[in-house]
């Protein structure tokens, strides 16, 4: 579906300005106010976001990961880590099994999590939510981030606006919380065309047309991309090559 179908003019300016925010943040500080700022779009009460290594398994190793409260509870966050709920919740362990966009009441219907932590969840407030994630095509790492508001909704414009946004908040994130490696990345004039083509939303079958190439050959372009970029998706292969000067935001 072409996305100013989905996003009115001012969702796309908005994005777009958040995009540009995402590129210059560079302390915890200027995070938690690019989250703050997702609010214009998507309206929230609570928000997380976690970046943590992991094992060979897809396990989080959590000796070595690293949590920026934005809003959530304090107490809550406390219980979470005194109880280990994270060996029972469902949306933390699809997330870093899966690395899907979750809508909250979808995952625990369909894993059903023990009553206790719903309960408990619940009681502070926590009772909807989205909560997306990145990781790298090795799987060595990976990243969380939850929104909740009791009367968040799930529909496609929402959906739409966090698949896009989120893989330049993790691109943020992980330059706060690690040295950025800035590899040495060559890409061809055609897959540049193919990614300028990608970050416009045009799909496979748009770029075919608009090249006058194959659909087979513009995959072919995207999944090369991809693995040069060392990413999982589309979305996240335009977040890096904004992060690498590869392309411009223009």
């Amino acid at each position: 579906m072409p996305l100013n179908t989905i996003l009115s003019k001012q969702d796309s300016i908005s994005l777009l300005e958040l995009i540009h925010s995402s590129l210059s943040c560079q302390g915890e500080k200027e995070f938690i106010k690019l989250i703050n700022n997702l609010k214009n779009l998507v309206p929230f009460k609570y928000a997380i976001s976690l970046l943590a290594k992991m094992d060979s398994n897809g396990i989080v190793r959590t000796v070595n990961y690293h949590v920026l409260n934005i809003s959530y509870p304090t107490e809550w966050l406390d219980i979470y880590m005194k109880k280990q709920f994270f060996h029972v919740d469902p949306i933390f362990k699809e997330n870093f099994t899966k690395f899907k966009l979750q809508y909250w009441s979808n995952t625990y219907k369909r894993l059903n999590p023990p009553k206790e932590f719903i309960h408990a969840a619940k009681s502070f407030g926590l009772k909807e939510g989205y909560t997306y994630g990145i990781t790298n095509r090795s799987r060595t790492e990976g990243s969380l981030f939850s929104i909740s508001d009791g009367s968040l909704t799930q529909d496609i414009r929402t959906e739409t606006i966090l698949k896009y946004i989120i893989p330049h908040f993790h691109q943020s994130f992980t330059r706060i919380f690690k040295q950025p490696v800035r590899n040495e990345i060559i890409l061809s004039s055609r897959q540049k065309e193919v990614l300028n083509w990608i970050k416009e939303g045009k799909s496979t079958w748009d770029i075919s047309v608009i090249l006058g190439i194959s659909e087979r050959t513009v995959k072919f372009h995207a999944d090369a991309i991809m693995q040069k970029l060392n990413v999982v998706n589309r979305a996240q292969a335009v977040a890096v090559a904004f992060e690498q000067g590869l392309i411009d935001i223009e």
